[in-house]
């Protein structure tokens, strides 16, 4: 989507800094590098930003030719070895034999630069057969010149070792070899509306920065910028950008979808192809359509008008609330609208357009099944609930109720990424001026969704959610080499506002207090109960020795404090010379391991090394901070911490969501629903919905959506001999009794001899049915099912999930694994066995066959 058209842009391409010139201002100082190494945080790979590596890819790839003058007026065939910005490492074709490559391996490169211009193509070459002679190396071997003749003839055939791609004639020109350099400031491209996919008119680039274009609407006449139209920014890969032609043109895609020319961008105001294209003759394209991406068809849709949906607010992104289909253009695109419940006349109609891979919508229940707050529309009042809202909404003028589609609708892009938690990046803020980027901090993900956290906001700010594959993320040090206004971390602003008003009187070492937020989340490697029992509050002291005192109580809080210090340990492949290193230990099971932690010793960076820190911990970022959290916590830690045991059912049998996983199909994830309990076998049915964080989420379901396969990861399943024997022991003489019963039954009328395969019957099915698969079960789901379902205590569900055991890690325990690696007394472990003994029962019973 675009990004909304702001106030008059600044034009200036400033350093990333604000306040008064003066150099000692802390803003002006502030570098990258230097925040990274104070705050101990990490950027972003750079190859993460597929659009970014799109602008930059070069147009030459290795294995092209083209003819290179060796001496003056006499040229060979080079190909293209390696590329390197302006510089190609090329290598002379047509040596004589293997053995002259050997001889000549250990010679130096030969580097052609681009801005030269002496480089001629094959076609060329062709038409000046007399200029084309060999250099001495490619005589090696053979002198004669039949062999010169036999190369330059399979060259000028295509065959043989002239044989591969001509070099582009751009790159021979001269011109700039990326897409993103090759875009013309002035010329003309055509864009879609942000509404009407198939709506085209003709915008101009006023400017381009790294790809990012500024673009103003032209009018009717295509002579003039439009006046009632605000500029607005898009990247130069975006789906809604088109070469100059494109509506006129007959391409594949074109022809595939019902393209129209419209100046006011609506169904009105269509005009012919021709016309279109005569309005644009006198214009210069920005950019040739050999270099804009080709974009596939967005996948067919089910969804129908009326269908309800939990939507991500399009203009803040910080809220999820629930929205409606207002409008089905085709069976690739429909229109989104969040509710809104008020009058008409104080209604705010916010719509945004929508594909089957939208990521920034979701089923109902969503929301509370991965335990995210969901903010009921405006002019809503009272406790929300799906069931209850759906059920308020009027029928449809077909007489249908309102219905929410199941989460098999909603598909997720097979499009990959490498983010992490913690790491950094730039964003397009839409709070911010148009051509300003702010700092960001990935602090969760939610399917293909990361919740950031923008640095240059004072704490306690609310984080916003962007889809990954967004345009509008960039890698660090992007706006500066671009020549964009960079806003500045809250850290520096600070430190700028107490240095200008002399307020700052302590050293930069003194820290005031550090709290210790317990009712935030803790993560899965803290011990609730044991954070409990820390101190409120650490403080005031010097910065280094209150962390290290805070951090050694913490890693002992942990279920196994050695994994924890490995976790926050020191990275020998990436030393921080502004931290300070002290060395920790910890102890588990009489086993002590040691480790260098690096800790931050200036006040004016420890916020965010204390959110990098609870990050690396997979806990609330405000969990320990230079603040205390006395109401509710900005990450929504309320709605993650509460135990959610089911979900509600709602109307027209429609399933609840399932949990999304990232870069997987929706179709492929556990589904949630109430079942009623069963007392009579002593195995209740496992109820869905769990507070689901970004990696603990597994991806055990097939990518095809198809039926899942028992898998043991080459482990033998465990038969419980021992179990069983214990049994027969108990159960010896009743199995007697049993069977002579049995045989007396046998011998009895027909009405017994059915009455007693019935009762049989209901014996075999003492396992209640599985609402889900368990190979798919996630930490948190499979928790939620020995709390409901089994008289596990809650130590040894606490150390099932420090160890990171899911549905499928569970099926596979056995009872000396479970002795020699969970530490378990025997007791304990026969009764976690048992468990999984009956989870193994229902399974099989279910899912054996599929």
């Amino acid at each position: 989507t675009a990004e909304p058209a702001t106030a008059k842009p600044v034009e200036t391409p400033l350093a990333a800094s604000t306040g008064p010139e003066d150099d000692s201002n802390p803003c002006r100082s502030f570098t990258w590098d230097d925040y990274l190494q104070n705050t101990g945080a990490i950027a972003a790979d750079s190859d993460t930003f597929h659009h970014v590596e799109a602008a930059h890819a070069s147009l030459c790839r290795p294995g092209m030719l083209f003819a290179l003058p060796w001496k003056r007026d006499t040229y060979w065939p080079v190909r293209i070895a390696t590329v390197s910005g302006p510089l190609l490492g090329v290598q002379f074709v047509g040596a004589a034999s293997s053995v002259a490559k050997e001889q000549h391996q250990h010679q130096q490169p030969v580097w052609y630069s681009v801005a030269s211009k002496t480089g001629k193509s094959l076609d060329w070459c062709r038409q000046n057969p007399t200029l084309v002679k060999p250099p001495p190396e490619v005589r090696v071997g053979d002198s004669s010149d039949t062999a010169d003749d036999a190369v330059l003839k399979s060259l000028l055939l295509g065959k043989g070792e002239g044989e591969g791609e001509d070099a582009p004639t751009e790159m021979l020109d001269g011109d700039a070899l990326q897409p993103a350099e090759r875009i013309l400031e002035g010329g003309l491209l055509e864009c879609c509306d942000c509404l009407m996919p198939y709506a085209l008119w003709f915008v101009k680039v006023v400017s381009n920065r790294g790809g990012r274009l500024q673009l103003v609407w032209m009018d009717e006449q295509c002579s003039e910028p439009r006046p009632d139209r605000e500029p607005f920014y898009l990247f130069f890969t975006s789906h809604r950008l088109h070469p100059l032609g494109f509506g006129a043109s007959d391409s594949e895609q074109k022809s595939s979808l019902p393209y129209y020319y419209s100046p006011s961008l609506t169904e009105s105001g269509r005009v012919s192809n021709e016309s279109a294209t005569s309005l644009s003759s006198s214009w210069q394209p920005a950019l040739a359509g050999k270099f804009m991406r080709k974009h596939r068809a967005p996948p067919q849709h089910r969804f129908r008008l009326g269908h309800r949906m939990e939507a991500v607010h399009p203009v803040h992104r910080r809220t999820i609330q629930p929205a409606s289909v207002v409008s089905v253009i085709d069976k690739h695109f429909f229109i989104v609208e969040l509710d809104d419940l008020r009058p008409p006349s104080e209604r705010q109609s916010v719509k945004r357009l929508c594909t089957a891979e939208t990521c920034e919508i979701f089923a109902a229940n969503t929301c509370a099944s991965r335990s995210l707050p969901l903010t009921p529309p405006p002019g809503h009042s009272g406790h929300f609930t799906w069931a209850g809202y759906l059920a308020s909404l009027p029928a449809s003028s077909d007489g249908q109720a309102a219905q929410a589609p199941p989460d098999s609708y909603f598909q997720l892009p097979d499009e990959e990424f490498d983010f992490c938690l913690g790491e950094k990046l730039e964003m397009v803020s839409q709070e911010e001026p148009a051509n300003t980027l702010v700092p960001a901090t990935i602090t969760r993900f939610i399917g293909r969704l990361m919740l950031l956290h923008l640095n240059h906001l004072p704490p306690l700010s609310p984080p916003i959610l962007v889809d990954m594959g967004s345009t509008s993320l960039f890698h660090v040090g992007w706006a500066e080499l671009n020549g964009h206004r960079m806003s500045v971390p809250f850290c520096y602003q600070q430190a700028a506002h107490h240095k200008r008003l002399l307020t700052n009187v302590h050293p930069p070492s003194w820290c005031s207090k550090i709290y210790v937020n317990s009712r935030c989340h803790v993560g899965p490697s803290l011990s609730k109960g044991s954070v409990d029992g820390l101190p409120k509050s650490l403080g005031p002291g010097d910065v280094c020795v209150l962390l290290e005192d805070l951090i050694s109580r913490i890693v002992q809080a942990a279920y196994n404090p050695t994994k924890v210090l490995k976790d926050i340990e020191r990275d020998p492949e990436e030393p921080r010379d502004s931290l300070a290193q002290r060395p920790m230990k910890a102890k588990f099971k009489g086993k002590s391991y040691s480790s260098i932690v690096q800790l931050c010793n200036n006040s004016m960076f420890l916020d965010e090394y204390l959110k990098q820190f609870c990050i690396r911990l997979k806990a609330c970022p405000y969990f320990v901070s230079v603040f205390r959290l006395r109401t509710s916590c900005p990450e929504t830690c309320q709605a993650r911490l509460k135990k959610l045991l089911t979900v509600e059912r709602l109307p027209r049998k429609t399933r609840p969501p399932r949990l999304l996983r990232p870069n997987a199909s929706a179709s492929n994830l556990p589904q949630l629903e109430q079942q009623p309990q069963h007392q009579a076998g002593g195995d209740d049915s496992y109820q869905g919905g769990a507070d689901v964080d970004d990696d603990l989420a597994s991806n055990h379901s097939s990518a095809n959506g198809g039926a899942a396969r028992v898998q043991t990861r080459g482990v033998r399943l465990p038969s419980y001999a021992l179990l069983e024997k214990r049994k027969k022991r108990r159960n010896n003489n009743h199995n007697d009794d049993q069977q002579q019963q049995q045989q007396q039954q046998a011998s009895a009328s027909t009405g017994a001899a059915a009455s007693a395969t019935t009762t049989s019957s209901k014996k075999a099915k003492l396992a209640p049915p599985l609402i889900s698969n368990p190979l798919h079960w996630s930490i948190d789901e499979l928790l939620i099912y020995l709390k409901s379902n089994t008289d596990i205590s809650d130590d040894v569900c606490e150390l099932l999930v420090s160890e990171k055991v899911d549905g499928q890690a569970f099926l596979l325990l056995t009872l000396p694994t479970v002795v020699s690696g969970l530490g378990l007394s025997l007791s304990a472990s026969a009764e976690l066995c048992h468990c999984v003994w009956q989870l193994k029962k229902a399974f099989f019973q279910q899912f054996a066959n599929s």
